[in-house]
């Protein structure tokens, strides 16, 4: 069997599918799963979802493809200049104005010859306002944000996490606290790296080496393939079930609305992390109901948002022991506001 970059696979010990995006050293692989989420694979632990290939007596084999070129947010300006050294991790502040509407464009910036994870919480007067988590590529910049001019005047705090990804692992996450004070920031306008514009450039973190005793990417990916439960397929007696059991089959409804308005009458009082955690936990009970039925699919509607709900339900079906599969695609009723998962 072959593998190479833009093939769809399977993982054998979970079921879960994706598509091959990269290859690290030692021949594994990089597999995007969706939902923003890549795992790092050895061949030996994938099958190619091609259903007109017999898989069962070919050994897999790597070959090489075209690398696919990451899309950037916005696309970058001609440089003057290359990176004769790296700064690190950055961020920077653009002045964008529409009419009396001042406002900054707020860049994350990687110089770096790695991946970054990022995670980042902005409060005002003690109060957060915004949480925003993802990564950056390489050598690249990433729009997370537009701040508000009025802002400077409230001193916003920015909290963030960050760590290094590379072929060699991942190393601690690092954390910086921002205060931005108007005097400062005004000070700091330059033409800010990668981006090529004038900006009020800070810097968060500076080139870092991961430690000796960070353990290579393959043996963390067998590491974790090894915590994970082992699926066994369910042995289902209908002969057993009785009627209310057979009514409950029947009249499952194969779809799931988590929009809280479906699950609780008044919330108004509620916090976002109450509402998230009432959502959860209907989602859980639903998939357990199914699971206990032997529905074989079900549709669970997240809606779109800021994403949080949707990526915390793809974090527990990734971990769920009954399912197959799961994906996040246009569909005509629900568009991409659903997750059709596919049980054991």
């Amino acid at each position: 069997m072959l593998l190479g970059i833009g093939n769809k696979v399977r993982f054998l010990h979970t079921g879960t599918e994706g598509k091959i995006v990269d290859h690290l050293e030692d021949g594994m692989f990089i597999v995007d799963v969706g939902n923003g989420v890549e795992i790092p694979a050895s061949p030996e632990h994938l099958e190619r979802v091609d259903r007109n290939l017999d898989q069962s007596s070919v050994k897999a084999k790597v070959i090489s493809a075209k690398t696919e070129q990451p899309v950037n947010p916005m696309p970058f300006p001609e440089r003057q200049y290359e990176i004769l050294k790296s700064e690190g991790i950055q961020i920077a502040f653009e002045l964008l104005s529409d009419g009396s509407m001042h406002r900054y464009g707020v860049f994350l910036l990687n110089d770096t010859q790695y991946q970054a994870l990022y995670e980042l919480e902005i409060k005002i007067k003690g109060q957060s306002i915004k949480k925003l988590n993802g990564k950056v590529d390489p050598v690249a910049f990433l729009r997370i944000m537009e701040m508000p001019a009025d802002y400077l005047s409230d001193n916003p705090v920015f909290h963030m996490s960050c760590r290094q990804v590379s072929t060699e692992g991942m190393s601690d996450w690092l954390v910086k606290e921002l205060k931005l004070k108007p005097k400062q920031f005004f000070a700091r306008k330059k033409t800010a790296p990668l981006l090529g514009r004038q900006a009020h450039v800070y810097k968060l973190f500076e080139p870092y080496q991961l430690k000796d005793k960070s353990e290579s990417l393959k043996k963390y990916t067998q590491k974790e393939i090894s915590k994970k439960p082992i699926r066994r397929p369910r042995s289902i007696n209908y002969k057993e079930w009785g009627t209310a059991d057979v009514q409950k089959y029947a009249n499952f409804p194969l779809e799931k609305d988590l929009h809280i308005e479906k699950i609780i009458g008044d919330h108004s009082k509620m916090s976002n992390g109450e509402i998230l955690r009432t959502q959860l936990n209907a989602f859980n009970h639903y998939i357990d109901q199914a699971v206990r039925l032997g529905i074989p699919k079900v549709f669970v509607i997240h809606g779109h948002g800021k994403g949080k709900l949707k990526n915390e339900i793809a974090t527990l079906l990734m971990q769920h022991p009954n399912v197959r599969t799961f994906k996040n695609e246009y569909h005509p009723k629900y568009g991409t506001g659903a997750t059709e998962v596919i049980l054991d």
